[in-house]
């Protein structure tokens, strides 16, 4: 499904200057360097649990008794298509067979590890990152960021990581770093309230990296 862009630039988002300021090699001072090697941190945080994610509930499918039915899937698409109708869905779209799920779990196993490799380096620990993740799947107290991780917040972390490594500029950013919309088939630009959950939540899984890349010190 192909997105609108939106051109102008939303009221409320991240001036140019800051933006500026978030690249570590422009941070101005220490405490806008902390503030850019934790929102990069962040984005590598995301990225690399989107794929852990999706590959456990894969994985959950491939062991669990159930059995997708055509008629469930019939059932399904109608829905959908009623609740998205500029995306119609078809039976045949819903229904996959466990070694289609276990494939897909590979393939995502493998995308897991390649951003794990990619990502080392730094305070960017491949072994903190694997506990940072297994915490993350099984704990409840990270709904918000295990249930947009895999929408929006992945779309966000890719934005501001290629902004911050100089691949993208700040006009092309805003035009990224905005809210999918399903039901509208194009990007739109975030609420006030939106962006500050998505900054808050970015802060509450840093910390826990945080706290157990102190511990993994501590022991090495």
């Amino acid at each position: 499904m192909t997105y609108t862009i939106q051109k102008q630039i939303p009221q409320g988002y991240f001036s140019e200057i800051t933006m500026f300021h978030l690249r570590p090699q422009f941070a101005s001072t220490s405490r806008w360097l902390l503030r850019s090697v934790k929102a990069m941190l962040a984005c590598k945080l995301t990225l690399v649990y989107t794929q852990y994610h999706q590959m456990l509930d894969l994985q959950s499918l491939v062991a669990s008794d159930y059995e997708e039915s055509y008629e469930h899937a019939e059932l399904m698409a109608s829905f959908l298509s009623q609740l998205l109708p500029l995306r119609p869905t078809s039976p045949s779209e819903l229904i996959h067979s466990k070694e289609e799920y276990a494939n897909e779990s590979i393939d995502k196993y493998k995308e897991y590890k390649r951003h794990l490799e990619l990502f080392s380096g730094e305070c960017f620990i491949p072994e903190v990152v694997e506990q940072f993740c297994k915490i993350v799947y099984e704990a409840n107290g990270y709904y918000t960021f295990k249930a947009f991780s895999n929408m929006n917040y992945s779309v966000y972390a890719e934005a501001l990581l290629l902004f911050q490594i100089g691949k993208i500029d700040y006009l092309t950013f805003v035009e990224i770093f905005q809210e999918i919309s399903l039901f509208e088939g194009r990007r739109k630009p975030l609420k006030a309230a939106d962006l500050k959950l998505y900054l808050r939540t970015m802060h509450k899984i840093t910390d826990l990296y945080i706290s157990l890349l102190q511990k993994w010190l501590n022991k090495n």
